[in-house]
C-alpha cells in the first residue's frame, strides 16, 4: 500500500517539477522579447487602437447604447488582431529564428538536462500567450470601458469569456505558424509568415470559398460574439 502511494508522490512530484521548469522557460523567452521591434510595436499599435475605441466608447450615448458599443469592440477587436497580433507574430517568427539564441539554448538545455522538445515547446507557448495577451488585455479593457459608460452587465460577462476563447485561439494559431516560417526558413522567416496569412487571404478575395486565417477567425469572432450580440 505504502509503495503505490510512494510512486504516485514521486511521480506527482516529477510532475510538479517539469510543469515549474516549462513555465520558467516560457517567461524566461517572454523576457528576452521584451525589447525587440516587433513587440514594442505592437504594443504602441495596441494602445492607440485601445485609446481610439475607448474615446468612441465614451461618447456612446441613446438607447442602443450596449448595441453600439458591441460594434466598436468587434471592430476594435479585429484591428488588434490583424495589426498588433501580426506586429506580435512577425517579431517571434524573427526570435524563434534567430539561430545564435537557439545554440545557446541548445546548450543550456543539454547543460540542465532539459530535452530540446521542452524549449520548442516553450518558445512556441510564449509567442501565443505574448500575441493572446496583446490583443486580449485592450479588448478586455475596453469591455471595462464599455460598462462604466453604461453597457449592460450581462453583455459584459457573456463577451469577456468569448473574447478571452478567442485570443487564446489567435494567439495559438499564430504562433503555430510563426514557429513553422521559422523552422521552413531561418533566414525569411517574416516573408514566410506573410505568405502563409496573406497567400490564401488574397486568393480568397477572388474565390470566397478558399479558407483563409483571416476569415477563419471572423467567422470564429462573429460565432463567439454572437449570445452578447443578442443581448446587447
Amino acid at each position: 500500500m505504502t509503495e503505490p502511494l510512494a510512486a504516485s508522490r514521486t511521480s506527482l512530484s516529477a510532475l510538479k517539477l517539469r510543469l515549474q521548469r516549462e513555465r520558467a522557460l516560457i517567461a524566461l523567452f517572454d523576457i528576452g522579447r521584451q525589447k525587440g521591434y516587433g513587440l514594442r510595436a505592437a504594443k504602441l499599435y495596441a494602445f492607440g487602437v485601445f485609446a481610439s475605441y475607448a474615446f468612441a466608447i465614451a461618447l456612446t450615448s441613446g438607447p442602443e447604447r450596449t448595441a453600439t458599443i458591441h460594434g466598436f469592440l468587434r471592430a476594435a477587436v479585429v484591428s488588434l488582431s490583424w495589426a498588433v497580433g501580426a506586429l506580435a507574430a512577425l517579431g517571434s517568427a524573427q526570435a524563434l529564428a534567430a539561430q545564435s539564441e537557439r545554440d545557446a539554448l541548445s546548450t543550456l538545455a543539454l547543460q540542465r538536462g532539459i530535452p530540446h522538445s521542452a524549449l520548442l515547446r516553450a518558445r512556441m507557448w510564449a509567442a501565443s500567450v505574448r500575441v493572446a495577451r496583446l490583443v486580449g488585455v485592450p479588448a478586455l479593457l475596453l469591455v471595462a470601458v464599455g460598462l462604466l459608460r453604461g453597457a449592460n452587465v450581462t453583455w459584459a460577462l457573456t463577451v469577456a469569456p468569448a473574447l478571452i476563447v478567442y485570443t487564446s485561439a489567435l494567439g495559438l494559431a499564430l504562433a503555430l505558424l510563426a514557429h513553422f516560417a521559422a523552422e521552413l526558413s531561418p533566414r525569411h522567416p517574416r516573408a514566410l509568415l506573410l505568405a502563409l496569412v496573406l497567400g490564401p487571404f488574397l486568393i480568397s478575395l477572388a474565390f470566397p470559398a478558399f479558407p483563409s486565417l483571416p476569415h477563419a477567425f471572423d467567422a470564429l469572432l462573429t460565432r463567439l460574439l454572437a449570445p452578447g450580440a443578442s443581448l446587447s
